[in-house]
């Protein structure tokens, strides 16, 4: 390999292929475009909150009520709305608490809805 004289001098002088200068210019440092802003995610409202500000609305007082059954490590969660003494929301059986009690403000803002308390 030694007497290729085109090999030999490849061994001594690597080629450099990356570019370190910005097209077109020869003394600056190539920097990269800053990335584009990400779009800002409107904060959403839990159906709790937005029962919260339709009961302040009107003035309303409200209660949940919160049912548990099953044995502790398995335990099911049934949440009743009442606005006085009218049931206006249940949610089905959850194993988490607060889903339960976010189903049922989501059937109370139904029932709202349906009676015209927008």
């Amino acid at each position: 390999m030694d007497n290729i004289p085109w090999l030999r001098q490849a061994k001594q002088e690597p080629i450099k292929r990356s570019r370190t200068t910005a097209p077109g210019s020869s003394n600056r440092q190539y920097q990269a475009p800053p990335p584009p802003p990400q779009p800002r995610r409107a904060q959403s409202l839990s159906y709790r909150q937005l029962l919260q500000q339709r009961l302040q609305k009107y003035q309303w007082q409200s209660t949940f009520n919160v049912d548990c059954s099953g044995p502790q490590h398995a335990q099911l969660w049934k949440v009743s709305f009442y606005l006085g003494s009218t049931m206006i929301g249940e949610s089905s059986w959850f194993s988490n608490k607060d889903a339960a009690k976010e189903n049922a403000a989501m059937h109370a803002l139904e029932w709202l809805n349906k009676y015209g308390y927008h």
